[in-house]
């Protein structure tokens, strides 16, 4: 299973990864913090991987969440949306533009 980025999926959607994350949060797919929904990752559509950082003024790791979409989220997004998919290729040409 492919898992994206939300930078990376906003790419392939045409989008950037502020707008995509706003229409998400609008859709109920993200929560405030950016965070898959129960109902979207139970579904398979987001999937929200557990990371730790190292506090610099604390000195212990702290725990954060990281939100990745999923095959099945993108061409759900892409759909609910109203938008194409772009190939990865092409979603790197517009980078580049």
């Amino acid at each position: 299973m492919t898992r994206y980025t939300l930078k990376q999926a906003a790419a392939l959607l045409g989008t950037g990864r502020t707008t995509l994350c706003r229409e998400l949060r609008e859709m109920g797919m993200l929560d405030s913090h950016n965070l898959g929904t129960r109902q979207h990752t139970s579904a398979g559509r987001l999937i929200v991987e557990l990371r730790t950082f190292k506090h610099v003024g604390l000195g212990q790791p702290k725990p954060y969440g990281k939100t990745f979409v999923t095959d099945r989220g993108l061409l759900y997004i892409a759909n609910r949306l109203g938008r194409d998919v772009v190939t990865e290729r092409e979603a790197a040409n517009d980078a580049q533009a």
